[in-house]
C-alpha cells in the first residue's frame, strides 16, 4: 500500500515543476564561475556535515594519528619543502615509536593509523614491524604514503602479511618510474587492492603551498576546514606538528618525549585552537597562508 502511495505521490509532481530544475541546472552548468562555485561550497559542507558529531564535544579524542618514522626522502620534489630544507633530521627511536603504541593502547584507540608525513616510508627497514605491531596492539586501519621507488611485489606482500590496508603511491614524474611499471606488472588484482595510484608533480592542480614553505601557482582558499581537526600528527623527534602542512612545526605544540598524547591534545593552547577552528576561524599565520589569505613565502 505504502509502495503505490509513493508511485501516486511522483505522478502528481507538476511538469512545470521539474521542468523549472531542469531549467535552472542548465542556468548554473551554462555558468562556469557559478558552477566552479558552488562546487567548491558543496566539498565543502561535505567536510561541515561530516564532523558535524565531532563539533558536538570540543574534548574528543583525535580520530587519526600520523607517525612519521623516517623524516629523509630519496626525492627532491619542486613542490615539497624538503627540497630546500637543509635542517639536520633523525629518525624515531624504538624507544619513542613504543611509548606512543602504548598510550595509544590505554587510549583504546582504534581510529586509523598513517606512518607518513614528510619522508619516504620505504626507506625506514623497520616498517614491516612497525605495521605489524600497531595491528597486532589496535586493530587500526593502517596506511602510508609513498613515491613507490622501492615498492616491489615481494615487499607488497610482506606488508600485506604485516596488515597494512592501502598504500598510496604517487608518481610524480611525468610518466611512471620503472619501479611502479615493474610492480603493477606484476601484482594480482587482490593484492591491487591494497595500493591507491595518483599523480602529483609541478602541473597537478589543487597542490598546497604547505603553510607558505613552497610557492606554487594557485591554492584552493576553501583548503583548510579539517585540518588538525580529528588528526594529531607525530613527527619523528617526536614535536606534534598543527597540521601535515606545518612542515616547520611553526606552532609547535609539545613533543612526545616530554609528555603524553593526551595531555597535549587536551592542552588549552591547542583546545583552543581547534575549537577556532571548528567556526571557521583561522587566526593562526600558517593557517592563513595555507588558505591564501595572506601571502605565501618560504621558510
Amino acid at each position: 500500500m505504502r509502495k503505490n502511495k509513493d508511485k501516486d505521490t511522483k505522478e502528481l509532481v507538476k511538469p512545470e515543476k521539474l521542468f523549472r530544475k531542469s531549467l535552472l541546472k542548465k542556468i548554473i552548468k551554462s555558468n562556469k564561475i557559478l558552477y566552479r562555485f558552488l562546487f567548491r561550497l558543496k566539498n565543502n559542507n561535505r567536510y561541515i556535515f561530516a564532523l558535524r558529531n565531532f563539533w558536538k564535544n570540543t574534548d574528543s579524542l583525535f580520530k587519526a594519528i600520523e607517525i612519521e618514522t623516517y623524516p629523509f626522502c630519496n626525492r627532491k620534489c619542486s613542490f615539497c619543502p624538503i627540497n630546500t630544507d637543509k635542517s639536520p633530521k633523525k629518525i624515531m627511536s624504538d624507544q619513542l615509536f613504543d611509548k606512543i603504541l602504548e598510550e595509544l593502547k590505554e587510549l583504546h584507540f582504534h581510529g586509523a593509523v598513517s606512518l607518513t608525513n614528510y619522508g619516504e616510508p620505504l626507506l625506514d627497514k623497520r616498517l614491516v614491524s612497525f605495521i605489524r605491531r600497531i595491528k597486532s596492539a589496535l586493530g587500526s586501519r593502517i596506511e602510508f604514503f609513498s613515491n613507490g621507488d622501492f615498492l616491489t611485489k615481494e615487499l607488497l606482500d610482506e606488508f600485506i602479511s604485516a596488515g597494512i590496508d592501502l598504500i598510496t603511491v604517487s608518481q610524480h614524474g611525468q610518466e611512471p618510474s620503472a619501479a611502479l611499471k615493474k610492480l603493477f606488472s606484476e601484482i594480482t588484482p587482490a593484492e591491487k587492492k591494497h595500493l591507491f595510484f595518483q599523480v602529483i608533480n609541478e602541473s597537478t592542480e589543487g597542490l598546497t603551498n604547505r603553510g607558505g614553505s613552497v610557492d606554487i601557482e594557485s591554492i584552493n582558499p576553501m583548503y583548510g576546514m579539517h585540518c588538525g581537526l580529528q588528526t594529531i600528527t607525530v613527527r619523528a623527534d617526536g614535536e606534534i606538528s598543527l597540521c601535515c602542512e606545518d612542515y616547520y612545526n611553526e606552532v609547535g605544540l609539545g613533543n612526545v618525549n616530554k609528555s603524553n598524547l593526551i595531555d597535549i591534545w587536551d592542552s588549552p593552547a591547542y583546545r583552543r585552537i581547534r575549537n577556532k577552528m571548528k567556526i571557521g576561524i583561522f587566526y593562526l599565520p600558517i593557517c592563513k597562508r595555507c588558505r591564501g589569505e595572506i601571502l605565501s613565502s618560504k621558510k
